[in-house]
């Protein structure tokens, strides 16, 4: 079986998830998000964690969800994790990845995904902006509010 999740502090964004096509949303200022997945998963934890906020509790909770030999990506920028590397990394022989960007060529090949799945992408966007109006898109952006947003030139 599976299950897309989506853990998120602001609510609008798990609309949009809800929107998008996720199974299950929760606020982890509601409840405890590895609590949440460890109880939906009967205590085994998720395949793949993607955490994207960069914020230490984020991560910290990424790998605690994740099962063993599963893998945790990190994409957030942020600052450290504490990690308890015996029990958390090795006794699970899980795997941790740093990703900050696209090679051409993985960006070639998602590209590529996209248009032979046929996956709208426009939808993830909730803000569009010309280029005269990123005062403000930068602004919203530092207030954290909404979703994605794209420039359109």
């Amino acid at each position: 079986m599976r299950l897309q999740t989506e853990a998120d502090v602001n609510h609008q964004r798990l609309e949009q998830a809800k929107r998008l096509g996720a199974d299950i949303m929760f606020s982890p200022t509601d409840i405890d998000p590895v609590e949440a997945i460890l109880e939906l998963t009967a205590g085994v934890g998720v395949d793949c964690c993607l955490e994207t906020s960069g914020a230490a509790s984020a991560r910290s909770a990424a790998i605690r969800a994740t099962k063993t030999w599963g893998t945790a990506c990190f994409v957030g920028e942020g600052g450290e994790v504490k990690i308890n590397v015996s029990p958390e990394l090795l006794r699970k022989q899980m795997t941790v990845i740093g990703s900050w960007t696209f090679s051409i060529t993985g960006q070639s090949e998602c590209a590529c995904f996209v248009a032979s799945k046929g996956i709208d992408v426009g939808q993830v966007y909730t803000h569009r902006w010309s280029p005269d109006q990123a005062e403000e898109a930068y602004r919203l952006f530092d207030l954290g509010v909404g979703g994605k947003g794209v420039f359109l030139l």
